[in-house]
């Protein structure tokens, strides 16, 4: 079975901000998000803008740019963490959004930065059950409204995106090839928003403010990812009979300049193989894996015969990986 990119596309919203703008804003000393996080920009979005307005932004660029309508899609899959409401789904609000009337199903896919690849693994089982002909996967981020400037560490490293993907069965394209999760419940608690459930909505006089920022132990969270990292790896590399270094291109979500620069060095990967975002974009959660597999796509234009890794971790801790065969 061969799947087929009709489309993909990305909204940034608002203007790219400056580390040097956040640093002042924060009495910070100049360079120190950059060094410390890795970012040089990233995108924050307006205050009348949603998670289903963005969504429904990028999705509708992928639509054209596809040559296709909302009418014609057969599923949608909103993959993400943000959310406008507890209730109803996202990816109801996105149709709405998009001003479509077609009763097309929708769902939601929240395993946080590993969203993404979760949304393309179930895709893929309703290809195969030949159930649907066009899906859709869209991701989209507003973390910016969960930053504590309190904690410069992760005020200066996640930025907002949405990320639409269209993707339909063809006898060209990739074929998807040996996709890989796990979860290591030690580190549950290790990444979280602690106000907003149910275990407390928040609806104290009381409640502090900062209850509802995102919180994470990354000393911890890092440590216990990479005594992960190492197994998972060797058991992925069995599995898909390919090593790390054999493919073309790997996408990594983009968990932080530290992150990103111990799985480079402890994998042999060069600069033209490994994406790498963060940069520009921020940690995008989400957004973050599909942004680089966005812009590979419009950079390449060709695929053809490439082979291509999308791998990342995820609150809970998650680890997930995916292989593309172009």
């Amino acid at each position: 079975m061969k799947i087929q990119i009709q489309a993909i596309e990305k909204y940034l919203p608002g203007v790219a901000i400056e580390s040097a703008q956040l640093e002042e804003q924060l009495g910070l000393s100049a360079g120190w998000i950059e060094k410390n996080a890795g970012v040089k920009t990233r995108h924050w979005a307006a205050v009348d803008e949603t998670v289903a307005s963005m969504a429904a932004t990028a999705l509708q660029k992928a639509l054209t740019a596809a040559g296709l309508s909302a009418d014609t899609l057969d599923f949608l899959i909103y993959a993400g963490a943000s959310y406008d409401y507890p209730i109803p789904h996202n990816a109801g609000r996105i149709k709405k959004a998009l001003g479509t009337t077609a009763k097309f199903p929708c769902f939601d896919v929240d395993s946080t930065c590993l969203s993404f690849l979760n949304a393309l693994d179930i895709a893929h089982l309703y290809f195969q059950r030949r159930a649907v002909r066009t899906i859709a996967i869209v991701s989209a981020e507003l973390a910016s409204r969960a930053l504590n400037p309190q904690d410069p560490k992760t005020y200066g490293l996640l930025g907002d995106a949405a990320v639409a993907v269209i993707l339909s069965q063809s006898n060209e394209g990739y074929e998807p090839v040996c996709p890989y999760f796990i979860n290591n419940p030690e580190g549950a608690d290790l990444a979280w928003i602690p106000t907003g459930g149910s275990v407390n909505r928040g609806m104290a006089a009381d409640t502090p403010e900062e209850s509802f920022y995102f919180r994470m132990d990354g000393k911890r969270l890092i440590s216990l990812t990479l005594q992960e990292l190492k197994p998972f790896l060797a058991q992925y590399e069995q599995l898909s009979g390919l090593a790390l270094t054999a493919y073309d291109y790997v996408i990594p979500h983009q968990t932080s300049r530290f992150g990103n620069e111990i799985f480079a060095k402890q994998y042999h990967l060069n600069e033209h193989q490994l994406i790498n975002t963060l940069a520009h974009y921020g940690n995008c959660i989400s957004a973050s894996i599909p942004l680089g597999l966005c812009d590979l796509v419009q950079q390449k234009k060709d695929l053809s015969d490439q082979k291509i890794l999308l791998i990342g971790s995820a609150a809970g801790l998650s680890l997930g990986a995916l292989t593309l065969l172009f």
